[in-house]
């Protein structure tokens, strides 16, 4: 199409959403779902996807493929997957990216400011992640200096800021109740504490006996005795009694919920009562509160946007979106896989009969036989069947393909025949005696669907 705008790809930015790519350079032990797929090859480049006639770049393939590779290559499901499978998923997630890419620097018009991204640093990263962590969090994400940290978060600014623009437009909404408890978990989730606790077990105590207990301790805290003394006579946790019951930096997740919806919700130089815990009894004093979770309409922007890529609406809205461009798919097995699934089976059996002339795989005639049955083109069918049999007589599936064939749009007499020699070649195997049954019934052959019938109960 004329008029349409060069996609243009910043290199370094992680994408908004799960990416889930597939590399052809893989290899084979990956794509035969072998239990170990092999690291990607530092020297292989492919070309097999265009947009607005460009090709995807060799390199952008090869940065999704690592990026695939290190999230699931222990996972079974995917192992599990044939090539051709996880090849549409590549097209599908390329795709996605480099169409992303583009509405956001180019087509959504909005704008991110180096005041914006120091601000979103200084609340957002340098709160969270202090000391030598920063240099951790920095070194996980890829950016070698800070200036290239203030590239990312840019990037991401900008993709956050297009997303719910678009958002906006296809007019997702949150409800009270949804923003209400979202925010409550988001402000537990984004806040780090230094503590000092007791803890009174109930293992060798009744838990009324740790009740009492602990109730007596807190007294004696609000009466002002010393908290780190308390807590070395007292506290039944090994790990920081010693040290005065101290716990620095510690975030949510770590004890249950009750005991994280009570400190994490507290203020710094707070003194909470004694929380029931599931082994006994918690008391806690807030030393230290750093906050660094979102205002609750920065927040409900966040989940608007979750929200929204999460729903059949942003599908809606990405497939509408797509149809500004010229996406050409030039790996012929990729083609092919691509037009059956959006059932354009003539095309998909022409191009799978194709790549079967070219490179004799079984698995290209199977899929072409399927096709032309689907698209109901039956005199191909015959022709695929007849080819796919006399090259490979042993399969008795290209004996029911061409039997199909030849009833729908042939010789019926060749297509009794042909279920009669695949009889007699699956012997007893009852699920092809069971699908030569179905077929003769489907066609109105009852005589022979109940030999059948009488060899199976032998």
């Amino acid at each position: 199409m004329t008029g349409k705008r060069k996609i243009a790809v910043i290199a370094g930015i992680a994408v908004l959403f799960v990416v889930i790519i597939i590399a052809l350079v893989w290899g084979d032990n990956f794509f035969s779902g072998r239990d170990k797929p092999q690291e990607p090859k530092k020297d292989s480049s492919f070309e097999v996807l265009k947009i607005n006639g460009s090709y995807v770049s060799s390199d952008i393939m090869k940065e999704e493929s690592n990026k695939f590779y290190e999230k699931w290559k222990r996972n079974a499901e995917v192992l599990r997957m044939n090539e051709h499978e996880r090849n549409d998923m590549l097209l599908d997630q390329v795709i996605e990216r480099m169409l992303i890419e583009d509405y956001v620097n180019n087509k959504s018009g909005v704008t991110a400011t180096d005041s914006e991204v120091e601000d979103y640093i200084n609340r957002f990263i340098k709160l969270r992640y202090s000391g030598s962590s920063l240099g951790t969090f920095m070194s996980s994400q890829g950016y070698a200096t800070e200036e290239d940290m203030k590239v990312g978060i840019k990037g991401y600014i900008l993709r956050h800021k297009a997303i719910y623009k678009a958002a906006k437009e296809k007019n997702v909404t949150l409800t009270e109740q949804e923003l209400d408890e979202g925010y409550e978990k988001h402000k537990i989730q984004n806040k780090k504490v230094d503590i000092k606790h007791i803890f009174i077990s109930s293992k060798d105590r009744t838990q009324e006996e740790a009740k009492n207990l602990a109730e007596e301790i807190y007294s004696r805290l609000k009466n002002n005795e010393d908290f780190e003394t308390l807590a070395k006579q007292y506290s039944d946790d090994e790990d920081t009694r010693e040290s005065g019951g101290v716990i620095k930096e510690l975030r949510a997740g770590f004890h249950e919920a009750i005991f994280d919806n009570a400190v994490f919700a507290a203020e710094a130089g707070q003194l909470l009562e004694p929380i029931e815990v599931a082994r006994g009894y918690e008391i806690v004093f807030v030393d230290k509160a750093t906050d660094f979770s979102r205002t609750r309409d920065e927040y409900a922007e966040l989940l608007t946007v979750e929200k929204f890529v999460d729903s059949d609406m942003y599908a809606e809205w990405f497939e509408e979106y797509k149809q500004n461009y010229d996406i050409e798919i030039t790996d012929p097995a990729m083609k092919a896989f691509r037009l059956f699934r959006e059932e354009q089976y003539g095309e998909a059996g022409k191009s799978y009969e194709e790549l079967y002339m070219a490179e004799k795989d079984v698995y290209y005639i199977e899929r072409a036989c399927e096709a032309y049955r689907l698209a109901e083109n039956w005199t191909k069918l015959i022709e695929i069947g007849q080819l796919a049999i006399n090259e490979n007589p042993s399969n008795i599936e290209y004996y029911l393909y061409q039997a199909e064939g030849e009833f729908n749009g042939g010789d019926k007499d060749k297509a009794k025949g042909l279920l009669k020699e695949a009889e007699d070649k699956v012997g007893d195997n009852t699920y092809y005696l069971d699908l030569i049954q179905k077929m003769y019934i489907n066609h109105g052959l009852n005589e022979e669907a109940q030999k059948i019938t009488e060899k199976l109960k032998r």
